[in-house]
C-alpha cells in the first residue's frame, strides 16, 4: 500500500513540475521560410512567433513547408537548380525531414519538377504537383511504399492541375486548375481520380473588361467546412501584367457564399494557412506592398475570422512566408537546441 501511495505521489509531483520545466510540450506551431540568407530556408516557431529555430541549413532554396497531421515531419519542395540536360530550367523535388531537423530524406527524384506538396489527413500519403507525365497533373505518392499515382488526367490542350489540398475526410483534393486562354480556377477531383470538376458555384467569369481574375491556392479549412482561396485582379499593359488588387476569399464546403477577408486593398498577400482550428488565418503579406513594388518585405500576420482583427507575428528586415500552422504536441526546442526570440534574430540579421 504504501508503494502505490509513493508511487502515486511522485506521479503528480512529476506532472506539476513538467508544467513549468516543459511549457511549450503542448504550444501549436508555425511552419515557414525565411530569406535572410539569401536564399530561403525553413524555419519553426511557436503560435505567438516566440522560440524561432532553423530547420534547414542548405545552398539550396526550400519552399511551401508542410507539417504533417501528427506535428512530427515537414515535407517541402527543393529548388535544386538548373541540370545539364535542361540548363535553362529549374529542377524541384519533394523532400521530407523530422520536425527537430534531422533524418532528412528525398521523397522524388523524377527528371520532371515536383512541387507543392500537401498531406493527406491520416499522414501516410502525400499529394504534389508534377509534370512527370507530360502535363501538369496532381500525383500522390505512399509513404510507406514510395508508390506514386496519378490523380487528376488533363486533356494537354485544355490546361493542367496544380497545387492539391486534402479534404480533412480524405475524400477529396480541391486544387488549382490552369485552363489554356481560361485563367486560373478552383477544381476539386475525388480521391479515385474520377469526377474533376469546379469548385465554386455560380458564374466565375475570367475576364471582365480588361480585367483579368484569377483564382488560386485552395486551402480546406480543418473541419472540412470551408475552403479558402487566393483572387487576384490584373491588367495587361504594354506587354506587362499590373496586379491591381489581391485577396483572400472563403467559400463555404459547397463551393457557395464567398466571404472576402477584410484585409487593407494596399496590402501585397503572398500566401495563406488556416490556423486555431479554422478560427483565424495566417498570411504573408506587406502593407504597403502595391507601393513598395521593388522592396517588398514579407512578414507573418494572423487575422481573426469573427472579429476580423490583425496581429502581426514575425518582424525582421528579411521576408517571411509560406506559413503552415498545427496544433501543438511537441517541443519545439528540444534539448540541446536554440531558442531564438524574434528581437535577436533581427539582431542577428543586421
Amino acid at each position: 500500500m504504501l508503494t502505490i501511495y509513493t508511487h502515486w505521489k511522485t506521479s503528480i509531483l512529476f506532472f506539476i513540475v513538467s508544467i513549468f520545466i516543459f511549457p511549450d510540450v503542448s504550444q501549436a506551431v508555425i511552419v515557414f521560410r525565411d530569406s535572410h540568407t539569401g536564399q530561403s530556408q525553413i524555419y519553426i516557431m511557436n503560435d505567438d512567433g516566440r522560440n524561432v529555430r532553423e530547420l534547414t541549413h542548405t545552398p539550396f532554396t526550400e519552399i511551401m513547408p508542410r507539417l504533417s497531421p501528427d506535428g512530427s515531419q515537414v515535407v517541402f519542395m527543393r529548388d535544386l537548380g538548373s541540370t545539364e540536360e535542361q540548363p535553362h530550367v529549374q529542377q524541384f523535388d519533394i523532400f521530407i525531414l523530422d520536425v527537430d531537423g534531422i533524418n532528412e530524406r528525398r521523397l522524388t527524384h523524377h527528371p520532371k519538377s515536383d512541387g507543392a506538396p500537401a498531406w493527406s489527413p491520416d499522414g501516410k500519403h502525400i499529394a504534389f504537383s508534377s509534370r512527370r507525365s507530360g502535363n501538369g497533373e496532381i500525383h500522390i505518392i505512399e509513404l510507406a511504399s514510395g508508390k506514386i499515382r496519378q490523380l487528376t488526367k488533363n486533356n494537354p490542350d485544355e490546361g493542367y492541375s496544380s497545387l492539391p489540398s486534402w479534404s480533412p475526410d480524405g475524400l477529396h483534393i480541391v486544387h488549382e486548375q490552369i485552363i489554356d486562354g481560361g485563367g486560373r480556377h478552383i477544381y476539386i477531383t475525388d480521391i479515385d481520380g474520377k469526377n474533376t470538376r469546379p469548385f465554386l458555384q455560380g458564374v466565375q467569369p475570367h475576364l471582365i473588361g480588361e480585367t483579368v481574375i484569377s483564382r488560386s491556392h485552395p486551402r480546406w479549412s480543418p473541419d472540412g467546412t470551408h475552403v479558402m482561396y487566393f483572387e487576384d485582379h490584373m491588367r495587361y499593359e504594354a506587354n506587362r501584367v499590373v496586379r491591381l488588387a489581391n485577396h483572400i476569399i472563403v467559400v463555404d464546403k459547397h463551393g457557395r457564399n464567398p466571404k472576402k477577408l477584410d484585409i487593407p486593398k494596399s496590402w501585397w498577400l503572398y500566401s495563406a494557412c488556416w490556423a486555431a482550428n479554422g478560427d483565424q488565418v495566417l498570411f504573408a503579406g506587406e502593407k504597403d506592398g502595391f507601393q513598395n513594388k521593388g522592396k517588398r518585405n514579407y512578414e507573418i500576420y494572423r487575422y481573426h475570422i469573427f472579429s476580423g482583427n490583425i496581429t502581426q507575428i514575425t518582424d525582421t528586415p528579411y521576408k517571411e512566408y509560406d506559413p503552415h500552422w498545427v496544433p501543438g504536441a511537441f517541443s519545439v526546442s528540444p534539448e540541446g537546441k536554440l531558442n531564438v526570440q524574434w528581437g535577436d534574430m533581427k539582431k542577428m540579421y543586421r
